[in-house]
Order: C-alpha cells, then sequence, then structure tokens
C-alpha cells in the first residue's frame, strides 16, 4: 500500500499523508469525531493542500481511505499464489487479518460499518464502502471460479465469505476478542473448501 519513494512527486505524497492520517483518526475516534483541522494536523499538510487533493472535504477523503484499506487488502490476495486452492487462500487471508485485527486492537473492524450507517446522510461514502465490499467479493469469486465452481457457486460462496468475516470481525470488535473472527475464518474456509457440484 505504500507508494514508492522514486516515482512518488511531493504533492501525492502529501495526499498519501492525509488518507493514512485520516486512516488513523477514523479508527481511533470514529468519522464524526474527527474534523478537517484534526487530519490537516495529523498529516502535517496546510489547508490549500487538502482542498487541492480533496476538495469535497471529510467525505471524500473518508471515501477515499475505504479505497485505500480495499486496495491493502487485494494485495494481500492478489499476493497469495494463483494456484493455491480458495480454502486455503481464505484461511491464510484471514490469518494475515486476524494479526491486523489484533495489531489496531480492533479498531478497523467497525470502520467499514460505521461508514456505512452514514449512508442517509453521505451517499458518496455509503457507495464507496458498496464498491469496496464489491471488489472484494469479485475477487473471491474469480479465485473460487478458476477453482471450478459453477458461477453461480463463487458468486454466492464469495459474498458469504465476505458476510462472515465481516460480520466476525464486527463481534470479535464488540467483544475484544479475536474468536468471533477467528470462527468466522474457519467457517468461511470450510464453505470454499466444499466440493463443486459436478
Amino acid at each position: 500500500m505504500s507508494p514508492s519513494r522514486r516515482s512518488t512527486a511531493p504533492e501525492t505524497d502529501t495526499r498519501t499523508r492525509i488518507l493514512r492520517a485520516a486512516l488513523r483518526l477514523f479508527r481511533r475516534h470514529g468519522y464524526h469525531g474527527v474534523g478537517i483541522n484534526d487530519i490537516l494536523a495529523e498529516a502535517q499538510a496546510p489547508k490549500g493542500s487538502m482542498y487541492h487533493h480533496f476538495p469535497g472535504g471529510k467525505e471524500e477523503i473518508a471515501a477515499a481511505v475505504v479505497g485505500l484499506i480495499t486496495e491493502g487488502l487485494l494485495e494481500v490476495v492478489a499476493a497469495q499464489e494463483a494456484t493455491l486452492p480458495p480454502q486455503q487462500l481464505v484461511a491464510r487471508v484471514g490469518t494475515l487479518l486476524g494479526e491486523t485485527v489484533v495489531r489496531t486492537r480492533h479498531e478497523l473492524c467497525a470502520l467499514f460499518a460505521a461508514f456505512v450507517a452514514e449512508k442517509s446522510s453521505s451517499p458518496r461514502l455509503g457507495e464507496a464502502v458498496a464498491a469496496a465490499y464489491a471488489a472484494i467479493a469479485g475477487t473471491l469469486e474469480a479465485r473460487l471460479a478458476g477453482a471450478g465452481f459453477t458461477p453461480a457457486q463463487a458468486r454466492d460462496r464469495a459474498l458469504l465469505v465476505v458476510m462472515l468475516l465481516e460480520g466476525g470481525s464486527l463481534l470479535a470488535a464488540a467483544r475484544g476478542d479475536l474468536a468471533p473472527f477467528t470462527l468466522a475464518v474457519k467457517q468461511a474456509a470450510a464453505l470454499c473448501a466444499r466440493e463443486p457440484a459436478r
């Protein structure tokens, strides 16, 4: 998820700093607990540069943060061998995500859910989260289809995996305990291990 230092212009670096600062603050304080000035202070960025990169203000920043998180997750999936069976892929990625959950003290778990809760007042943010879920499910769907599942099976199981992991992460955050997420990963992997219909 980190941009290359060699190819990154200072302007892009400022944008990245703003996004990373916003991600840290949203994780800790939620969407409404963070203001533009908080983000600028955390990123050590001038107000002019923020409006240059994000003319839509905090809503646009939050939507871009969703994209940043999604990009990072998809990179983790893409880094796994293409020949890895889907059940092993889900188990491995789930383990890596579990490590992130522990490292961030469950703060990252509820972020998408919090953003979805803003859908009525911030359609752009709701659309960003919906697009993120679609991208994640679509990536897994392609891996399932490549492993021999029918298109319908691949689509449904990919969606179920996303549902399991998201629900498990929310329950883990609520309880302050990784066990629900670990169980969700186990069940999601098992779902992908079933033999496709002939």
